[in-house]
């Protein structure tokens, strides 16, 4: 097969991965979405990976259907595990792609933004494969266990993905990067020589920053909410009116789902704290 018809077939793939992933909604209940159309859609994408390989969109999109695959269809721990372990098994390579003009990942990942822009060629498609590296990253380490995955170096890795993407296009996904330096910071324990660096004001800052790229985001208000919750006494009840302004939200049609889960999540909160 010549190299035309290969890019045909991959960009053919794609758009029948796009279209079942607008249909991911259909059939679902509350936050819970129905295995049918993500699973057309992760299929789909598959097949265009494996005819191109290099193929950025056909990966970013193969690991933002995983994710969606893992966090509303499958329930059980150890199928939400081999999940996020496919998930993170593919940004792993997605970053080892974008950085080979460099030859180390590490240095890569430190390079200024002008640079990484440089390196990367197209940044907006480097961009979503490192926030997706480091959404399935986390939810991986997080399903294996916090502290386990923390002295294992995971949040480490979480914390310069995101940098990384943020430093590319830090407007994909609706501010995605900050959002995930704010739940990293709000979530990772802190341990000594280990995850020191993690600052609960960051996590605010990072959160407050993301809402102002994405103000109607459901997703981020909630984890604004929590964090002002949990590590701002004075700001206890700030979060607390966020939440409840969030649980009264409609969600946006495009992501019906994610952000229903997003309002459950909410309810939990307040109720705990009502009662």
């Amino acid at each position: 097969m010549g190299s035309a018809e290969t890019e045909t077939e991959t960009d053919d793939a794609i758009r029948r991965g796009d279209a079942a992933w607008e249909r991911r909604a259909e059939g679902h209940h509350q936050a819970v979405a129905a295995p049918g159309p993500i699973g057309e859609a992760i299929t789909a994408y598959e097949e265009a990976l494996a005819q191109t390989p290099t193929d950025l969109e056909a990966r970013w999109k193969l690991m933002r259907a995983l994710f969606f695959r893992g966090e509303h269809v499958v329930s059980s721990h150890s199928a939400r595990l081999r999940v996020f372990e496919r998930g993170r098994q593919l940004g792993e390579h997605g970053i080892d792609q974008l950085s080979a003009g460099t030859n180390d990942r590490k240095r890569f990942l430190e390079l200024s933004a002008a640079k990484l822009r440089a390196a990367v060629g197209e940044p907006t498609l480097g961009a979503e494969v490192l926030f997706w590296s480091a959404v399935h990253t986390g939810l991986w380490g997080r399903t294996r266990g916090r502290f386990a995955s923390a002295r294992e170096g995971v949040a480490s890795k979480i914390r310069d993905y995101a940098s990384a993407s943020i430093a590319l296009d830090d407007e994909i996904e609706n501010g995605g990067g900050h959002r995930i330096l704010g739940r990293l910071h709000t979530e990772a324990p802190r341990i000594p020589f280990i995850t020191g660096w993690i600052s609960r004001d960051t996590a605010v800052s990072e959160l407050e920053l993301c809402l102002t790229i994405a103000p109607e985001d459901l997703t981020t208000r909630l984890y604004l909410g929590e964090a002002l919750i949990e590590f701002v006494p004075k700001r206890k009840q700030e979060g607390v009116a966020l939440l409840r302004d969030l649980v009264q939200s409609d969600p946006d049609l495009r992501w019906l789902v994610e952000e229903k889960k997003a309002i459950a999540d909410a309810e939990v909160i307040l109720a705990r704290i009502d009662g």
